[in-house]
């Protein structure tokens, strides 16, 4: 395989030099091989994938591509340097890869997961004005607290925080991992409307509207999100157990 431009190619041996040189080969090369060790691990528990299942993901691969003729598919193929083997050998993979994440992370064991690590799972909804003294820190406070005025009005009006300031400071949705554990602990323990700090942001005073604390129930969404934690645990403890790269 190799690719031509202009009065010149490119090989190889030059991809892998320059991935090397540039710091990125090793993460590529743990791509590979995670892609490699894990379609082998579906082969072992015997895996096998239907000509329909096949042909679905071929279909939806050319549909996200544009490629929606078989002349389109086979010049992609050839200016590529694959034959439709190895297109077909890669299809088949990633739904073996799909399917592994799917026998790894049962029913059961997500649920275990999630019951375990509920908490990380929590989100809240937050709102911040970003001052740069404490004493205006406390008198925005008082404002809020004593006299009943709107937090996202004078977050409006004094915040410093330019991603947030014209939305009245809203920030949206964070996760624990998102704030400090000091924030954390006191943001989720918060009510709805409970106005929180001010505390030392690097060189702001931050004060903190509490939204919504959003308790998680096992949605799809957060088993998928346990199915790719179950999996990356498996990856953390393939390596961990040695791997040599040798070029």
């Amino acid at each position: 395989m190799k690719i031509t431009y202009s009065n010149d190619t490119i090989v190889p041996e030059d991809v892998i030099r320059f991935l090397s040189l540039t710091g990125q080969s090793q993460s590529i090369y743990n791509q590979i091989i995670i892609h490699k060790e894990v379609v082998k691990k579906a082969r072992e528990m015997g895996m096998e994938i239907t000509d329909d299942r096949l042909q679905q993901f071929a279909d939806n691969y050319r549909s996200l591509r544009g490629l929606y003729s078989a002349q389109e598919m086979l010049y992609f193929l050839d200016q590529s340097g694959l034959t439709e083997d190895e297109f077909e050998a890669f299809c088949e993979s990633s739904l073996l890869i799909a399917d592994f994440k799917d026998r790894m992370a049962k029913a059961k064991k997500i649920e275990e997961y999630f019951i375990n690590n509920r908490s990380e799972f929590d989100l809240a909804r937050i709102s911040i004005i970003a001052v740069d003294e404490e004493g205006l820190a406390n008198e925005i406070a008082m404002q809020v607290a004593e006299d009943g005025e709107d937090f996202h009005a004078l977050a409006r009006r004094y915040s410093l925080d330019e991603t947030t300031k014209y939305a009245g400071g809203y920030v949206g949705a964070v996760s624990r991992k998102m704030l400090s554990p000091e924030i954390a602990a006191k943001v989720f323990s918060a009510d709805s409307g409970d106005l929180l700090g001010p505390f030392q942001k690097e060189q702001y005073q931050q004060l903190i509207w509490v939204e919504e604390v959003i308790k998680p129930e096992l949605n799809d969404h957060i088993k998928e999100m346990i199915k790719e934690r179950i999996f990356a645990q498996w990856v953390s403890q393939f390596f961990e157990e040695g791997v040599n790269i040798n070029i």
